[in-house]
C-alpha cells in the first residue's frame, strides 16, 4: 500500500466527512488522464487495480465482481457526460475515488461520456456513497461540463478544477438526495378504475393522487382497496358460503367506472419535505407501515422514496 494514502481522509464514521471537501477524497495522481487507448469496458478495471495498487482493497477479482453487479442494477449515468461505478467493501476503511478522463469520450453503458468516476467504500459506512455521489455530480451539473474537464491538459489541471469548484459532501443525506421522480400518479378527478388499470400495469402497491398543480391531497393503496372491496361486516362473518365468488368484488366492478377517487383516497400517508433528513422519511415509513414516502416542496409533490430503493441506498 502507498504510503501517500495516509493524506486521505480517513476514519470509519459519517463525522469524518462533515463539510468535507471532494477533493479531498482523491489525489491528481488518482486521474487516469485520457488513456485513449482504453476501451470502454477496460475502464472499470484499470481504475479498481489503481486502487488496489495505491490504498489496498482486498481481493481486486471479488472487488470488480462487486462493481460489475453495481453496474447491472443502477444507473451509473449521475450526470451528463459523466458515470460512476462503486462498491461496499469490507477490506476498504475509508472512501477511495479514482476517475478515469477521456477527451474523445467512451460509449458507456450506453451513453457518451468523458469522466468515469470509481468510488469505494467500507461496508458499515451507509449513505457516505450517496453524499459522495451528490458533491460529484454538483460539478458536471451544465451540459458540457464534463467534456470540458477531460481537456484539460493534465491531472492535476483536473484536480484544481473540481478545486475550485469548492465542493463539499453535504453533512447527510437528505430525501432529495435519494427520492424518484413521481413519475406514475393519478389525478383528483380520476375514477377506481384507473387507479385499478395503473396498479395492474407497474405492479404498484400505492399510487399518489395529484391535482392540476401537482399538489399531493391523498394517496390510493391496494391494501385500502381491499377493504373497499371486502365491507367490514364481512371480516366478522364465520360462513363466507354466500360469497364464494367474489360477490363484494363484482359490486365494486360494475361501479368502479362511477367510484372517484375522493371517495377511497388515504390522506394519512407517509411524507417529508426535500430538505429533511433522509432518515426521517425512514421512520415514517415505518410509523405508517407503508413502503413509500411522498417527498413535498410545500404542497407540491417532487418525489417518492420506495423502501426498497431506501435500504438498496443504504445497505447496497
Amino acid at each position: 500500500m502507498s504510503s501517500r494514502s495516509s493524506t486521505r481522509t480517513s476514519g470509519r464514521t459519517t463525522a469524518t466527512l462533515r463539510r468535507l471537501r471532494l477533493t479531498a477524497l482523491f489525489r491528481p495522481e488518482d486521474i487516469l488522464h485520457n488513456p485513449e487507448e482504453a476501451a470502454a469496458d477496460d475502464v472499470p478495471r484499470l481504475l479498481l487495480e489503481h486502487l488496489a495498487l495505491e490504498y489496498g482493497i482486498g481481493n481486486l477479482k471479488a472487488a470488480m465482481a462487486e462493481v460489475a453487479a453495481n453496474m447491472k442494477k443502477d444507473d451509473v449515468h449521475v450526470c451528463p457526460g459523466m458515470a460512476v461505478i462503486y462498491g461496499r467493501l469490507e477490506k476498504v476503511d475509508k472512501p477511495l475515488v479514482a476517475m478515469a478522463t477521456s477527451r474523445a469520450g467512451w460509449g458507456f453503458a450506453g451513453k457518451r461520456v468523458f469522466l468515469v468516476v470509481a468510488i469505494l467504500i467500507p461496508s458499515d459506512m451507509p449513505g457516505v456513497y450517496k453524499q459522495i455521489l451528490h458533491g460529484l455530480a454538483k460539478t458536471c451539473e451544465a451540459d458540457g461540463a464534463a467534456a470540458s474537464i477531460a481537456s484539460l491538459p493534465s491531472p492535476l489541471t483536473v484536480w484544481q478544477h473540481f478545486e475550485a469548484g469548492g465542493h463539499r459532501l453535504p453533512d447527510h443525506l437528505q430525501a432529495r438526495h435519494i427520492m424518484s421522480p413521481p413519475t406514475v400518479y393519478l389525478s383528483s378527478d380520476d375514477s377506481l378504475a384507473r387507479a385499478i388499470d395503473l396498479f395492474l400495469a407497474h405492479r404498484a402497491a400505492e399510487l399518489p393522487v395529484l391535482t392540476p398543480d401537482r399538489e399531493l391531497i391523498g394517496v390510493v393503496t391496494t391494501r385500502r382497496l381491499v377493504k373497499v372491496c371486502m365491507p367490514d361486516y364481512l371480516m366478522w362473518v364465520e360462513d363466507l358460503s354466500p360469497f364464494l365468488n367474489f360477490e363484494p368484488i363484482a359490486e365494486i366492478i360494475r361501479n368502479e367506472s362511477s367510484t372517484w377517487l375522493r371517495e377511497i383516497m388515504v390522506q394519512n400517508f407517509a411524507h417529508v419535505v426535500e430538505t429533511s433528513p433522509a432518515i426521517l422519511a425512514l421512520k415514517e415509513i415505518g410509523r405508517r407501515e407503508t413502503d413509500s414516502a411522498y417527498v413535498l416542496r410545500g404542497r407540491e409533490l417532487v418525489g417518492v422514496i420506495h423502501l426498497h430503493e431506501f435500504l438498496g441506498s443504504v445497505l447496497r
